[in-house]
């Protein structure tokens, strides 16, 4: 099998080492068997998102945001294709947001329902989470100045580290939310999701292989208990 990942504005979306998720999701999938190619693109560059197993943007300044929206706003009816097709994506961030109807009552891409506005003051905390798409608690860290409002379809649900309760989006095979650290180097469960989910588009009967990864494994319970103890304290 041979999966195409793209890593879309990776020289200005990449403010929390987001290159991360696609180093480690690379090593995994070809862990798996598979021939891997990762291709990166920018503003204006030529784009042809239908030729992509997986796409994924990180998290950038807030000019930055706008920056990516404007190029994106040129691409809308592409990747809203790809959307439709179920192509899975994953945006990490505050790169989700440009999905929205409205960012502070600027016009998004308009593809989902949602609007941001920006607080009064930066959010900063490590979160734990859950999703009825997974078994274990996720963990990230959020920083960001957003908050989002008539979110219907949410990916996670917050345990403890923010006031609000709905965090992300899942909408078809698009993955969204603030969550932050690298997302999948910190959470196995979570990673493992989106290799099968962009296997199984290429070959319905692809069959995970489990491979043990101590060090991931590790470092995700030991900051998982870390959180939980702080969790407690509170």
């Amino acid at each position: 099998m041979k999966v195409k990942l793209l890593h879309l504005y990776y020289d200005i979306m990449n403010l929390y080492g987001e290159y991360g998720n696609i180093k480690v999701l690379e090593q995994h999938l070809k862990d798996q068997g598979i021939e891997v190619t990762v291709d990166k693109k920018t503003i204006n560059e030529e784009v042809n998102f239908e030729d992509y197993d997986f796409i994924y943007i990180g998290s950038g300044t807030e000019r930055n945001q706008s920056v990516i929206l404007k190029d994106m706003q040129s691409r809308k009816d592409d990747f809203e294709k790809v959307i439709n097709q179920d192509k899975v994506i994953l945006l990490t961030g505050n790169s989700y947001e440009i999905l929205g109807k409205t960012i502070n009552d600027e016009p998004a891409l308009e593809i989902l329902d949602f609007e941001v506005h920006n607080t009064e003051n930066r959010i900063t905390e490590d979160v734990i989470a859950s999703s009825e798409v997974l078994k274990n608690k996720v963990v990230g860290f959020v920083n960001n100045m957003s908050s989002i409002k008539n979110n219907n379809q949410p990916l996670f649900t917050i345990e403890w580290g923010l006031k609000e309760k709905k965090e992300g989006i899942k909408y078809r095979n698009v993955f969204g939310t603030h969550l932050i650290g690298p997302l999948l180097i910190r959470n196995p469960e979570f990673l493992k999701l989106i290799i099968e989910k962009i296997c199984k588009q290429k070959d319905e009967q692809f069959e995970y292989k489990d491979i043990t990864y101590e060090d991931e494994e590790k470092g995700y319970k030991l900051v998982l208990q870390e959180l939980e103890a702080r969790k407690d304290l509170n």
